[in-house]
């Protein structure tokens, strides 16, 4: 019966092993492995100790896991398989041991479960409570910095209204006398060259003053158009926030970044790493390549997670009009392989 109980033991491991590789993709597979092994292991009377830490990660994995229903269930689940637990061994003490033995097999047997299954449960939570936190706190971020970015839409078009109504002024007013003088000059030049002299001196200096205010005018509008920049914290900030929730992120950057699309660029980073943190597969690394040049290229790649992966909503088209706006191009989407491909070229400041 040893070499039975042996070999059912080993059957066992075997379905523990097969449960913590399936369970990133297919957690109900690796419960029902896991299920299976320790009931095979209660019926023929033979633990496998090694092999149960497997419980661990397997309860780990619904602690963490996305939907509330698996959680709970994950909970209910470890907490059963710790009953189980304390009750085999309870059942197997009786009979064999004196007074006190099988209470004592009890206490062990349940604390051992429910290091392991409760454990693991709980820390897949904790996990799953940090990336969530995280999750709403960029979440928060980028809300804050589309809101900035509306407002500052506002202001700058209320202030181009005003530098319309500025450039009208000051060409209407400095061509009407520029005019005006011409007229006066051309008159005069023959009856009276100090007057026609002193109607070219004005038109020269309004000629001057008018350069003067459509250049202010121009830097103006210049500015404006760089208003409205983000404020989510640096490409690294990000990043390590990233790496705090769990998140592996491999970064590889060629060249120096242009400070004209360093805005553009944070936000398409912040709302791809997102993105690969609500929908990706967190258990394979996310790929940042970044590299400057003429066209500025950044380029995040994860793989796609179940459910589903992000569609066209407001953050893929907000990266996109950013992108846009700053004269570049960007793609986002699935490959045949199950990655998500987030792709943006930004031209650098007077690149042709």
């Amino acid at each position: 019966m040893g070499t039975a109980q042996s070999g059912w033991s080993a059957l066992a491991g075997g379905l523990l092993a097969a449960a913590v590789a399936v369970r990133r993709g297919w957690w109900w597979a690796a419960v029902a492995l896991a299920v299976t092994a320790g009931l095979l292991q209660v019926v023929v009377g033979d633990l496998n100790i090694v092999a149960d830490l497997a419980f661990a990660p397997v309860a780990f994995t619904l602690g963490a896991h996305r939907s509330r229903a698996v959680r709970q269930a994950g909970l209910v689940a470890s907490i059963l398989g710790v009953a189980g637990a304390a009750t085999w061994a309870g059942v197997e003490a009786t009979g064999s041991q004196g007074t006190g033995g099988p209470a004592l097999s009890v206490a062990g047997m349940a604390t051992a479960a429910a290091l392991v299954l409760v454990g693991g449960w709980v820390t897949g939570y904790v996990r799953w409570q940090r990336r969530e936190a995280l999750r709403a706190h960029l979440d928060a971020q980028l809300r804050a910095a589309e809101e900035r970015r509306l407002r500052d839409l506002v202001a700058i078009e209320r202030d181009r209204l005003r530098i319309a109504a500025d450039m009208h002024d000051v060409i209407a007013h400095s061509w009407a006398v520029v005019a005006a003088q011409a007229d006066g000059a051309r008159y005069a030049m023959r009856t009276d060259p100090a007057a026609a002299e002193d109607a070219l001196g004005v038109i020269g200096e309004t000629a001057r003053g008018a350069m003067t205010d459509v250049r202010r005018l121009l830097g103006r509008l210049r500015d404006a158009e760089l208003a409205a920049d983000d404020d989510l914290g640096g490409p690294d900030e990000l990043v390590t926030r990233m790496r705090a929730s769990g998140m592996t992120v491999d970064v590889h950057r060629e060249g120096t970044p242009d400070p004209a699309v360093a805005g553009a660029a944070r936000l398409v980073l912040a709302e791809a790493l997102t993105n690969a943190l609500k929908h990706g597969d967190l258990s394979v690394p996310v790929r940042i390549e970044e590299a400057g040049g003429p066209v500025h290229r950044l380029t995040v790649t994860n793989r796609r997670g179940s459910p589903g992966a992000p569609g066209e909503g407001h953050g893929l088209r907000g990266m996109r009009e950013r992108v846009e706006r700053a004269g570049g191009r960007l793609t986002a989407g699935p490959t045949a392989d199950g990655r998500w491909v987030v792709d943006a070229e930004l031209p650098r400041a007077g690149a042709s």
